[in-house]
């Protein structure tokens, strides 16, 4: 995305008013109310209808005053006041802007409150027109980030996060798009779990809060439509990290277009019942371009095993190490109901692995070839067994 600087600034004073009037004329050329027509029409997708009451200028800073969502068939957002910093107008009338501010939010539902403080998106491009046939199209930012984040039940916190942090990353030449997030200082409290049976467990696994963090990694080779999943990452101290990839092609740009089309016109449809039959019908096609290349979904450990044979063994009135000869023991009559021999055999023998020394469990499906994803669908909607040798999956312990 293309952010432009504003004209420098001389330390002579001459030079420096030459410069604040040169400046205000080009504030002043900005035309605030087609800016807020065309940041409306990047809000207003797949449904979403984005309104506001008032426009406020001050120099190369435009407010959009009581902004307003309205998602089909949902109760409408307030976003409130929506601040936009260093806008500039380029020579094909798109617009980019350095920085736009948020409110912070600060609702209270039936004793349920929610805040989030600092919400910041950096780099904006704000497209002439939607047309979703380039990167500009679709990609608006390059950046954004939240302060922290509350969630209290009458007045005892629930749940919380220290900040969210999101990046794109273009190429120079459009040829891959990189996206990462990070969300740090997690932290859930175990007493406000509403079902009593999954809370006592953990009070007697010895967790009373459960902390840790978020990772994303995601990568676009736009010309092929690859995506790479590199990591969907939920890290728990004391507890592992469940991490899930994924690969699949097809996701090009004309797909995204097809997509965007789609939903348009099903927002556009007055009868709701035949636009979600037609929005059904058009990713049904749309899943005909989509190839799966591999997947895996892999967890570490980081003490809980132990707590749980623990506390299983505990419930049996038998020590942990009683109960782990117990499990593997048991694993042959609780697999045979797979009825896939050879899907049996390879979680017995990781199961094994990971039960005498907890490393790590990874379930991976890497086929010799891309499987179209409705060739997935089918076979899992007629045997899922055959899913096992179609995407050949894997189990394994402690790699």
């Amino acid at each position: 995305m293309r952010i432009y600087s504003h004209m420098a600034r001389t330390a002579a004073a001459t030079a420096m008013v030459v410069s604040l009037g040169t400046f205000s004329s080009v504030a002043f050329a900005l035309d605030t109310d087609d800016f807020a027509t065309k940041v409306a029409a990047i809000g207003s997708q797949g449904g979403t209808k984005m309104t506001f009451g008032a426009i406020e200028t001050n120099g190369d800073t435009i407010v959009l005053k009581s902004v307003r969502l309205a998602p089909g068939g949902e109760p409408p957002v307030e976003l409130g006041d929506v601040s936009f910093e260093g806008v500039e107008e380029e020579d094909d009338g798109a617009y980019s802007v350095e920085l736009v501010k948020f409110p912070d939010v600060d609702v209270t539902n039936e004793g349920d409150h929610l805040s989030i403080v600092d919400i910041e998106i950096g780099g904006l491009y704000v497209p002439e027109t939607m047309t979703y046939d380039t990167l500009d199209n679709i990609l608006f930012y390059e950046s954004m980030s939240t302060g922290p984040l509350k969630i209290t039940h009458k007045g005892e916190e629930v749940f919380s996060m220290s900040g969210i942090e999101l990046e794109v990353n273009r190429a120079d030449d459009d040829s891959t798009v990189g996206l990462t997030l990070n969300g740090t200082g997690l932290r859930a409290d175990i007493k406000h779990i509403d079902d009593p049976k999954p809370r006592q467990m953990l009070n007697d696994l010895g967790y009373e809060t459960l902390t840790g963090d978020l990772a994303l990694d995601v990568n676009w080779d736009v010309e092929s439509g690859t995506v790479k999943l590199n990591e969907y990452g939920l890290t728990l101290n004391d507890v592992g990290k469940l991490a899930v990839q994924l690969e699949i092609s097809g996701y090009t740009m004309e797909f995204i277009q097809a997509m965007q089309q789609a939903q348009a016109a099903a927002a556009a449809n007055p009868d709701p019942e035949a636009a979600q039959q037609a929005m059904g019908f058009a990713m049904l096609g749309m899943l005909q371009q989509l190839t799966f290349k591999s997947a895996s979904i892999r967890f570490d450990d980081a003490s809980v095993t132990e707590k749980a044979l623990a506390y299983a063994g505990k419930q049996q009135g038998i020590s942990g190490e009683q109960m782990r000869q117990a499990v593997k023991g048991m694993m042959p009559l609780m697999l045979g109901q797979l009825g896939i021999p050879s899907l049996q055999q390879q979680i017995s023998a990781a199961a094994n692995i990971y039960l005498d020394n907890p490393g790590n469990l990874t379930v991976s499906a890497k086929p010799a070839a891309p499987v179209a994803v409705p060739a997935i669908m089918g076979a899992g909607m007629g045997d899922p067994r055959a899913l096992v040798d179609l995407l050949n999956v894997q189990v394994t312990a402690n790699d």
